[in-house]
């Protein structure tokens, strides 16, 4: 039977529905597998990048480790203190700072050395000379000439490592004293060339940082130290403040990089006060008048009489100059709150410490916790690296205290400033440490919106440090990112195009959330901070913040605290209960004059003097053998009987105390771990090393 016209249209159009049911059928198979496909090439390329991201990490750990290692391996000094300078053997130092957090993360530890260079591989750095023939040039040539630092090689290096803000950063400063002479002589940044037969002042200008000017040391890869005498008034205007360091300069501490310096020369024969190239000694005892391990609380009222130097003409150690004896030698700016004791009103003479917050908040008592009140709640409550999102410890807290404090070092960036005079500054010259290195300002007025300090915190005012204010906005603004040119300091604030066009020179590594280094201890058979017997989760109770000098048994073996053991604070200069005695002529005891028993403890328990906490140093015997005898010559009364009586013992105790190292026990090894984020910080990697130091004790 034929189909009508009307059915074949009708069964048409059914075949056409069918077919478009059909088209659309496979367009949304086909948008599915090609939806599918596309995502499997995105998770392919995401898993890819990632791969990448993660062995670049890979790399750049590996990088590291091998740095770390060669430089470790090459260090120079002995580690069982003390070094004798005579021996030319550099120095090794190691800071613990704060504990670190229940996490397991500490980002104020820090490591300094010198080391020798492998074999083939020296290492490299900057030196700025004149240009070739400039005895021959004219003053304007000479200043369109814009000349560029060279790069120099040596041996041996200072190396200083040190984490701020993720950002670990590996300062290496060469040790090249056969170099002196090629250095411009140079005073307060500020060279001075002969040309043309006349002497020009050169300021550092180079071309490659577009003609601003710049430090001294920022042009200079070069350790170094201001001269601790002179100016020679017969050597201006080519008199040189700028010392190249020896190894044997550096075992000492104020010849070291970014620490407090130096002098012994303040006043002629005449007793004026201008330097004559001549270190003081004006009592005419044989012992100079400033020494390295004098501080300036030293000359106060201590808890026992310490110094039994003869007198000096004007009847005591110029008064003026006293600030500037700086030991136990420090870098001032290294935090800018420091932890502070309840303790008599926060004035307790513990010294500085580092904290990420110097007392920590307590949500739930509303309130901060200091260590001393509540040393356990303190420890549980640090937090070394605060985030965002996630983290099971207290944001660092909310009342009184809101900011992290470690700056660690300057970097090569903020040490370009201008303002950075070290070591073209001589404390005797200027007397006063160098800008930068300048003691901070003690005071309760806020910077920008930093809280009232406590009593005991020392604040720097407006345009008093090198790097800028940590506030309350850190989480917003990463508080050491100094991007800005240096926010609320005069340091970048004359330049601000100087930050722009350099870079972080010194920076090794990104992303690390931790730089923990520990000390292996033979009390505990492990590696350990720094100080750990007041580590009281480690079940400890805490008796070594004040000292016993009982010897303490540990797995039945009986050690000696002070001098066999890390447990200890390390204070330096000690309390009177720290029970340290004379280095050099041990627990003497001397009847005095005055009817008071001199019994060779060295503590000072004064409040205010800075004091070395939780540091190992491979020490000077500059501080532990401090000039302990002399003649008595009393020039202002030439009938005194004592005159030309030997001076010190077995007549009478030492003229100066000797300091034994903060920690007498070798340094056998240390471990260094490190944590470090990918980019996405989606994973953590950590980097393990450890460094066997038997064969250098």
């Amino acid at each position: 039977m034929k189909r009508s016209l009307r059915d074949e249209a009708r069964f048409a159009t059914r075949r056409r529905g069918v077919t478009l049911v059909e088209m659309l059928v496979t367009l949304a198979v086909l948008l599915l597998m090609m939806t599918a496909i596309v995502k499997i090439f995105q998770a392919a390329t995401g898993a890819l990048g990632s791969a990448q991201a993660y062995q670049e990490l890979d790399n750049q750990l590996r990088q590291l480790d091998a740095t770390i290692r060669s430089d470790l391996a090459g260090v120079t000094c002995k580690l069982t203190p003390p070094n004798n300078p005579q021996n030319n053997q550099g120095y090794l130092e190691y800071g613990e700072n704060e504990f670190a957090d229940v996490q397991g993360e500490d980002s104020d530890d820090y490591i300094r050395f010198t080391a020798k260079a492998p074999a083939g591989r020296p290492f490299t750095g900057r030196m700025w000379v004149p240009p070739p023939n400039s005895a021959n040039f004219t003053p304007a040539q000479l200043f369109s000439t814009g000349y560029q630092p060279i790069t120099i090689t040596s041996e041996y290096a200072e190396i200083i490592y040190f984490l701020r803000n993720g950002n670990l950063y590996r300062r290496v400063l060469l040790v090249a004293p056969e170099r002196q002479s090629s250095v411009l002589p140079t005073i307060g940044n500020t060279a001075t060339i002969v040309s043309s037969g006349a002497t020009v002042t050169q300021r550092f200008n180079p071309s490659g940082l577009g003609g601003i000017t710049v430090s001294w040391q920022g042009m200079n890869d070069l350790s170094a130290h201001p001269a601790p005498t002179g100016p020679d008034p017969n050597a201006l205007p080519t008199h040189n403040s700028v010392i190249l360091n020896t190894l044997a300069n550096l075992t000492n501490r104020e010849n070291r990089w970014a620490y407090q310096r130096f002098a012994n020369d303040f006043q002629n024969l005449a007793l004026a006060n201008t330097p004559d190239n001549v270190p003081d000694d004006l009592n005419g005892d044989n012992v100079p008048d400033y020494y390295p391990s004098l501080y300036g609380g030293l000359f106060g009222t201590p808890t026992n009489q310490l110094i039994f130097e003869p007198p000096l003409p004007n009847g005591n150690l110029a008064p003026g100059f006293r600030p500037l004896l700086a030991f136990p030698y420090v870098f001032p700016g290294a935090y800018s709150c420091p932890q502070v004791l309840n303790v008599n009103n926060g004035s307790a003479p513990y010294g500085w410490i580092h904290s990420p917050n110097p007392q920590v908040y307590s949500q739930s008592a509303n309130s901060n916790i200091a260590f001393d009140v509540n040393p356990l709640g303190y420890l549980q409550g640090i937090n070394h690296n605060p985030i965002d999102l996630g983290d099971n410890l207290p944001l660092p807290g909310s009342l009184a205290f809101n900011t992290q404090t470690w700056w660690g070092f300057p970097t090569w960036r903020e040490t370009l400033s201008p303002s950075w005079t070290d070591p073209t500054v001589q404390v005797n010259l200027a007397q006063a440490q160098p800008f930068g290195l300048n003691p901070r300002s003690a005071g309760t007025v806020p910077v920008n919106d930093q809280p009232p300090a406590p009593p005991g915190t020392l604040i720097p005012p407006a345009g008093d440090q090198l790097l800028p204010p940590m506030t309350s906005a850190w989480r917003v603004k990463p508080q050491l990112y100094t991007d800005g040119y240096g926010d609320n300091s005069t340091f970048f604030s004359a330049t601000p195009a100087l930050w722009s066009q350099s870079w972080e020179d010194d920076l090794i590594m990104t992303g690390v959330r931790s730089f923990d280094i520990k000390a292996y201890d033979n009390a505990k058979a492990d590696y350990v901070d720094l100080g750990w017997g007041d580590d009281v989760r480690l079940g400890a109770s805490g008796l070594y913040l004040t000292q016993t000098p009982a010897s303490t048994p540990w797995g039945g073996v009986i050690y000696d605290t002070y001098g066999q053991t890390f447990a200890h604070e390390g204070r330096m200069p000690p309390l009177v209960e720290d029970y340290r005695f004379d280095a050099q002529f041990g627990a003497a005891t001397y009847t005095l004059s005055t009817g008071k028993t001199y019994t060779g403890n060295i503590g000072d328990g004064q409040t205010g003097i800075v004091r070395l906490r939780r540091v190992w140093d491979s020490w000077s015997t500059d501080y532990s053998r401090a000039p302990g005898t002399g003649v008595y010559l009393n020039k202002g009364n030439a009938n005194d009987p004592l005159n030309g009586f030997p001076w010190g013992p077995p007549y009478s105790p030492p003229i100066y105390p000797s300091y034994p190292p903060p920690y007498p026990a070798p340094l056998r090894g240390i471990q260094i771990q490190i944590r470090v984020t990918d980019p996405s910080n989606q994973r953590i990697k950590t980097l393990t090393i450890r460094q066997d130091f038997t064969d250098k004790l």
